[in-house]
Protein backbone atom coordinates (compact mmCIF):
# COMPACT_ATOMS: atom_id res chain seq x y z
CA UNK A 1 0.00 0.00 0.00
CA UNK A 2 1.44 3.61 -0.86
CA UNK A 3 2.58 5.61 1.97
CA UNK A 4 -0.58 8.31 1.54
CA UNK A 5 -2.90 5.46 1.07
CA UNK A 6 -1.30 3.63 4.17
CA UNK A 7 -1.31 6.97 6.13
CA UNK A 8 -5.45 7.97 5.55
CA UNK A 9 -6.21 4.01 6.09
CA UNK A 10 -4.55 4.53 10.00
CA UNK A 11 -5.86 7.64 10.32
CA UNK A 12 -9.52 6.74 9.37
CA UNK A 13 -9.91 3.39 11.72
CA UNK A 14 -8.33 4.76 14.26
CA UNK A 15 -11.08 7.69 14.19
CA UNK A 16 -13.86 5.14 14.15
CA UNK A 17 -12.78 2.42 16.26
CA UNK A 18 -12.15 5.39 19.23
CA UNK A 19 -15.63 6.87 18.30
CA UNK A 20 -17.71 4.42 17.42
CA UNK A 21 -17.08 1.16 19.75
CA UNK A 22 -16.98 -0.56 16.21
CA UNK A 23 -16.08 -3.95 16.03
CA UNK A 24 -13.61 -5.14 13.58
CA UNK A 25 -13.56 -8.56 11.64
CA UNK A 26 -10.39 -9.68 10.08
CA UNK A 27 -8.91 -13.03 9.01
CA UNK A 28 -7.41 -13.02 11.62
CA UNK A 29 -3.45 -13.98 10.24
CA UNK A 30 -0.25 -12.17 11.39
CA UNK A 31 0.35 -11.47 7.45
CA UNK A 32 -0.81 -8.25 4.81
CA UNK A 33 -4.04 -6.29 6.08
CA UNK A 34 -5.06 -8.52 8.72
CA UNK A 35 -1.75 -7.70 10.36
CA UNK A 36 -1.67 -4.49 9.70
CA UNK A 37 -5.30 -3.58 10.93
CA UNK A 38 -3.98 -4.86 14.90
CA UNK A 39 -0.81 -2.96 14.70
CA UNK A 40 -2.64 0.28 14.02
CA UNK A 41 -5.13 -0.47 16.83
CA UNK A 42 -2.73 -1.22 18.69
CA UNK A 43 -2.16 3.34 18.49
CA UNK A 44 -5.49 3.41 19.78
CA UNK A 45 -4.77 6.38 22.79
CA UNK A 46 -8.70 5.66 24.15
CA UNK A 47 -7.46 2.75 25.88
CA UNK A 48 -10.90 2.84 28.12
CA UNK A 49 -12.43 2.25 24.84
CA UNK A 50 -11.29 -1.00 24.24
CA UNK A 51 -11.35 -2.80 20.65
CA UNK A 52 -12.62 -5.60 19.83
CA UNK A 53 -10.63 -7.60 16.48
CA UNK A 54 -12.26 -10.35 15.64
CA UNK A 55 -10.21 -12.75 13.52
CA UNK A 56 -12.30 -15.47 11.84
CA UNK A 57 -9.90 -17.76 10.33
CA UNK A 58 -9.91 -21.37 8.53
CA UNK A 59 -8.84 -24.14 11.35
CA UNK A 60 -6.84 -26.19 8.50
CA UNK A 61 -5.02 -22.97 7.76
CA UNK A 62 -3.43 -21.82 11.20
CA UNK A 63 0.01 -23.04 11.93
CA UNK A 64 0.31 -24.57 15.75
CA UNK A 65 -3.24 -25.90 16.32
CA UNK A 66 -1.58 -28.23 18.11
CA UNK A 67 -1.35 -26.56 20.92
CA UNK A 68 -5.27 -24.92 20.93
CA UNK A 69 -6.83 -28.31 20.66
CA UNK A 70 -8.05 -28.75 23.73
CA UNK A 71 -11.08 -28.10 25.68
CA UNK A 72 -11.60 -26.13 29.21
CA UNK A 73 -7.94 -25.14 29.59
CA UNK A 74 -6.04 -22.26 28.93
CA UNK A 75 -3.17 -22.27 26.62
CA UNK A 76 -0.57 -20.22 25.39
CA UNK A 77 0.06 -19.39 21.78
CA UNK A 78 3.12 -18.82 20.29
CA UNK A 79 3.79 -17.48 16.69
CA UNK A 80 5.64 -19.84 14.64
CA UNK A 81 7.98 -19.12 11.75
CA UNK A 82 6.33 -21.04 8.82
CA UNK A 83 7.11 -21.17 4.86
CA UNK A 84 4.65 -24.20 4.27
CA UNK A 85 1.80 -22.96 1.55
CA UNK A 86 -1.53 -22.45 3.19
CA UNK A 87 -0.36 -22.00 6.33
CA UNK A 88 -0.18 -18.62 8.66
CA UNK A 89 0.33 -17.87 12.57
CA UNK A 90 -2.70 -16.37 14.45
CA UNK A 91 -1.64 -12.43 15.05
CA UNK A 92 -1.47 -11.93 18.88
CA UNK A 93 -2.87 -8.04 18.49
CA UNK A 94 -6.26 -9.86 17.78
CA UNK A 95 -8.68 -9.86 20.95
CA UNK A 96 -10.76 -13.03 19.94
CA UNK A 97 -10.60 -15.40 17.41
CA UNK A 98 -13.28 -18.05 15.59
CA UNK A 99 -11.43 -20.67 13.88
CA UNK A 100 -13.64 -22.60 11.76
CA UNK A 101 -12.84 -26.23 10.33
CA UNK A 102 -14.40 -27.96 7.94
CA UNK A 103 -12.26 -30.80 7.45
CA UNK A 104 -9.60 -29.08 4.82
CA UNK A 105 -6.09 -28.55 5.44
CA UNK A 106 -4.17 -25.25 3.81
CA UNK A 107 -6.87 -24.20 1.92
CA UNK A 108 -7.95 -20.57 2.77
CA UNK A 109 -11.43 -19.08 1.98
CA UNK A 110 -13.46 -22.12 4.09
CA UNK A 111 -14.52 -19.49 6.28
CA UNK A 112 -15.71 -17.10 4.17
CA UNK A 113 -19.65 -18.52 3.80
CA UNK A 114 -19.72 -18.43 8.15
CA UNK A 115 -18.42 -15.10 8.20
CA UNK A 116 -21.05 -13.38 5.97
CA UNK A 117 -23.78 -15.17 7.70
CA UNK A 118 -22.70 -14.01 11.21
CA UNK A 119 -22.61 -10.26 10.05
CA UNK A 120 -25.28 -10.58 8.18
CA UNK A 121 -27.02 -12.20 11.59
CA UNK A 122 -25.38 -8.99 13.46
CA UNK A 123 -26.64 -6.50 11.29
CA UNK A 124 -29.98 -7.83 11.53
CA UNK A 125 -31.18 -6.94 8.37
CA UNK A 126 -30.12 -3.66 8.65
CA UNK A 127 -29.46 -2.81 4.49
CA UNK A 128 -32.55 -4.65 3.83
CA UNK A 129 -34.48 -2.27 1.74
CA UNK A 130 -37.73 -4.33 2.58
CA UNK A 131 -37.51 -6.68 5.99
CA UNK A 132 -39.43 -9.24 6.43
CA UNK A 133 -40.30 -10.16 10.28
CA UNK A 134 -40.33 -13.68 10.91
CA UNK A 135 -38.34 -14.85 7.99
CA UNK A 136 -36.27 -17.74 8.25
CA UNK A 137 -32.74 -17.24 7.26
CA UNK A 138 -29.89 -20.00 6.87
CA UNK A 139 -26.55 -20.42 7.79
CA UNK A 140 -25.20 -18.48 11.36
CA UNK A 141 -28.40 -16.04 11.01
CA UNK A 142 -30.21 -19.20 11.66
CA UNK A 143 -33.74 -18.12 12.25
CA UNK A 144 -35.15 -15.22 14.05
CA UNK A 145 -35.32 -17.26 17.75
CA UNK A 146 -31.17 -16.51 17.40
CA UNK A 147 -31.85 -13.28 18.40
CA UNK A 148 -34.13 -11.15 21.32
CA UNK A 149 -37.45 -9.67 20.72
CA UNK A 150 -36.07 -5.88 21.17
CA UNK A 151 -32.94 -6.96 18.50
CA UNK A 152 -31.34 -4.01 17.34
CA UNK A 153 -30.15 -3.57 13.75
CA UNK A 154 -26.22 -2.87 13.53
CA UNK A 155 -24.68 -1.28 10.50
CA UNK A 156 -22.28 -4.03 8.99
CA UNK A 157 -19.44 -2.53 6.34
CA UNK A 158 -17.18 -4.68 4.40
CA UNK A 159 -13.62 -3.17 3.62
CA UNK A 160 -11.44 -4.20 1.05
CA UNK A 161 -7.80 -2.96 0.53
CA UNK A 162 -5.82 -5.44 -1.70
CA UNK A 163 -6.84 -8.61 -1.81
CA UNK A 164 -6.27 -11.81 -3.98
CA UNK A 165 -8.57 -14.63 -4.96
CA UNK A 166 -10.68 -15.44 -2.37
CA UNK A 167 -11.78 -11.83 -1.69
CA UNK A 168 -13.93 -12.09 -5.19
CA UNK A 169 -15.91 -14.85 -3.22
CA UNK A 170 -16.03 -13.00 0.19
CA UNK A 171 -17.46 -9.58 -1.83
CA UNK A 172 -20.02 -11.87 -3.49
CA UNK A 173 -21.03 -13.50 -0.42
CA UNK A 174 -21.30 -10.53 1.47
CA UNK A 175 -22.41 -8.11 -0.94
CA UNK A 176 -24.68 -10.59 -3.31
CA UNK A 177 -26.23 -12.78 -1.05
CA UNK A 178 -26.54 -10.72 2.56
CA UNK A 179 -26.82 -7.56 1.06
CA UNK A 180 -23.66 -6.13 3.27
CA UNK A 181 -22.04 -3.12 1.30
CA UNK A 182 -18.80 -3.02 0.75
CA UNK A 183 -15.84 0.01 0.27
CA UNK A 184 -12.91 -0.40 -2.14
CA UNK A 185 -9.72 1.76 -1.84
CA UNK A 186 -9.22 2.28 -4.99
CA UNK A 187 -5.01 2.18 -5.52
CA UNK A 188 -4.25 -0.15 -2.69
CA UNK A 189 -3.58 -3.05 -5.71
CA UNK A 190 -4.92 -6.07 -6.60
CA UNK A 191 -8.53 -7.00 -5.85
CA UNK A 192 -9.42 -3.31 -5.19
CA UNK A 193 -8.55 -2.29 -8.60
CA UNK A 194 -9.91 -5.03 -10.38
CA UNK A 195 -13.06 -3.85 -8.62
CA UNK A 196 -12.64 -0.59 -9.04
CA UNK A 197 -11.97 -0.87 -13.27
CA UNK A 198 -15.21 -2.83 -13.40
CA UNK A 199 -17.16 -0.10 -12.09
CA UNK A 200 -15.41 2.55 -13.94
CA UNK A 201 -16.01 0.69 -16.85
CA UNK A 202 -19.69 -0.33 -16.25
CA UNK A 203 -20.68 2.99 -15.62
CA UNK A 204 -18.90 4.24 -19.16
CA UNK A 205 -21.08 1.79 -20.40
CA UNK A 206 -24.05 2.88 -18.66
CA UNK A 207 -23.70 6.26 -19.71
CA UNK A 208 -23.27 5.41 -23.49
CA UNK A 209 -26.20 3.18 -23.66
CA UNK A 210 -28.03 3.72 -20.73
CA UNK A 211 -28.91 1.37 -18.42
CA UNK A 212 -30.95 -1.88 -18.97
CA UNK A 213 -33.99 -0.91 -17.21
CA UNK A 214 -34.04 2.52 -18.58
CA UNK A 215 -33.43 1.50 -21.77
CA UNK A 216 -36.50 -1.05 -22.14
CA UNK A 217 -39.30 -2.59 -19.38
CA UNK A 218 -39.58 -5.54 -21.10
CA UNK A 219 -37.93 -8.65 -19.24
CA UNK A 220 -36.41 -10.17 -22.18
CA UNK A 221 -34.74 -7.25 -23.57
CA UNK A 222 -33.01 -5.95 -20.23
CA UNK A 223 -31.92 -9.64 -19.80
CA UNK A 224 -30.11 -9.65 -22.70
CA UNK A 225 -28.29 -5.86 -22.26
CA UNK A 226 -27.33 -7.00 -18.61
CA UNK A 227 -25.65 -10.31 -20.37
CA UNK A 228 -24.09 -8.33 -22.87
CA UNK A 229 -22.71 -6.20 -20.07
CA UNK A 230 -21.15 -8.64 -18.48
CA UNK A 231 -19.35 -10.23 -21.61
CA UNK A 232 -17.65 -6.74 -21.96
CA UNK A 233 -16.43 -6.26 -18.84
CA UNK A 234 -15.11 -10.30 -18.97
CA UNK A 235 -13.20 -9.31 -21.50
CA UNK A 236 -12.11 -6.04 -20.65
CA UNK A 237 -10.99 -7.57 -16.99
CA UNK A 238 -9.78 -11.03 -18.55
CA UNK A 239 -6.06 -9.63 -17.82
CA UNK A 240 -6.21 -9.03 -14.51
CA UNK A 241 -8.26 -11.64 -13.43
CA UNK A 242 -5.82 -13.95 -15.07
CA UNK A 243 -2.54 -12.33 -13.30
CA UNK A 244 -4.67 -12.09 -9.57
CA UNK A 245 -5.45 -16.24 -10.38
CA UNK A 246 -1.80 -16.92 -10.92
CA UNK A 247 -0.56 -14.89 -7.55
CA UNK A 248 1.11 -12.57 -9.11
CA UNK A 249 0.82 -9.01 -9.11
CA UNK A 250 -1.98 -6.49 -10.97
CA UNK A 251 -0.87 -3.92 -13.11
CA UNK A 252 -2.00 -0.36 -11.70
CA UNK A 253 -5.18 1.18 -13.06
Amino acid sequence: MKPKLSKAFRQGLLKITSTTGAWIITGGMNTGVMKLVGEIIQLNHYRSKPVHIIGIATWGCVSGTDVLNVQGQTVQYTKSQTDVPGEASLDSKHTEFILVDDGSNHKFGAEIEFRASLERAISGEFFDPAPTFGRQHSGVAGSTSLRPEKFVSVPVVLLVIEGGPNTFKTVHEAVVKNKIPAVFFEGTGRCCNVFAKAYNKYRDLKDQTGSPEELNTNSDVIKKRKDEIKRLLREELKEELELLDSGKKTKKV
